[in-house]
């Protein structure tokens, strides 16, 4: 399962540049592995990927509390790559409970940046309620 990333960015351009790789990695792993299971027919599979989503989500959600994005507080790399699946959580029928109040609060953060409202396609904008 996903952890939040640490708590204090570091100082170190190479050591940041290192965990935020690593959390790539583990996103596409834990949990960009199962979009294409929430985009197919079978419904077994799509519920047990909307669990696997929501609970990995909440793991990475305490963190949005203290911090206004994925490490610490400067826009990243780690911040660019899950906008696009916090976007596509209602789409997936992904319903994330309340304790995950930071983590949209962080999601609706980045949906505000002009870049990303500029990049999204009609079919993207239609996603969204």
């Amino acid at each position: 399962m996903l952890s939040a990333p640490p708590p204090t960015p570091s100082p170190d351009p190479a050591a940041r540049a290192a965990r935020a790789r690593l959390f790539l990695h583990r996103f596409e792993k834990e949990l960009f592995i199962h979009i294409d299971a929430l985009e197919g027919n079978n419904q077994k599979q799509i519920e047990k990927a909307r669990a696997l989503v929501r609970d990995s989500l909440m793991q990475i959600a305490p963190v949005f509390a203290k911090h206004k994005h994925m490490l610490g507080e400067e826009y990243s790399m780690l911040d660019v790559a899950i906008t696009p699946l916090l976007w596509r959580l209602d789409y997936y029928g992904i319903q994330m409970p309340k304790q995950a109040a930071p983590l949209m609060k962080y999601a609706e953060r980045l949906f505000a940046r002009p870049a990303f409202s500029e990049a999204l396609t009609s079919a993207e904008r239609g996603m969204r309620k």
